[in-house]
């Protein structure tokens, strides 16, 4: 039996998560960290387990759990904050490239249920693998009924 919770329990969880949240602790500055960047919306600090030297995490002040959750006026400044922070990445360390990367939800690596994007500097023979092998093989008509179902569901977002 599915049991639905009133909004004030869901309120209540909420908060309780964010209390625990390691990044909101941050954010409070209960728990030091390397700030890079900072302002009313959110903050940029060196992750303290680096996949290349320089790797930053990026997120908003406020919890969101996940980056659908996240409102679009604070995603456009987090892009541009982002977009800042790869120059100074490039100027900083002169690597190669930069990675930017948002692990939506535990399936697709997320491991705190606080939204962030992972801004980390790239040089060569650093490691780091993102190739995405393709596990699906589709021909023509496969991708037209796929394009088509999702466009049919864009209508509705």
């Amino acid at each position: 039996m599915e049991q639905t919770l009133s909004e004030q329990e869901i309120q209540k969880r909420i908060e309780l998560m964010k209390q625990n949240c390691i990044f909101c602790k941050i954010i409070k500055k209960e728990i030091s960290s390397h700030i890079i960047f900072e302002d009313d919306l959110c903050m940029a600090i060196l992750d303290i387990n680096p996949a290349t030297k320089g790797h930053m995490l990026l997120f908003p002040k406020e919890h969101y759990m996940m980056f659908p959750m996240v409102p679009d006026e604070i995603l456009s400044h987090i892009s541009i904050i982002s977009k800042h922070l790869c120059d100074l990445l490039m100027a900083s360390f002169n690597p190669i490239d930069v990675t930017i990367f948002i692990a939506n939800g535990k399936a697709a690596g997320q491991l705190t249920q606080h939204f962030m994007m992972h801004i980390i500097p790239r040089y060569e023979n650093d490691g780091i693998n993102f190739d995405i092998d393709s596990k699906e093989h589709l021909n023509i008509a496969e991708l037209e009924d796929l394009a088509k179902k999702m466009k049919e569901k864009l209508s509705n977002v």
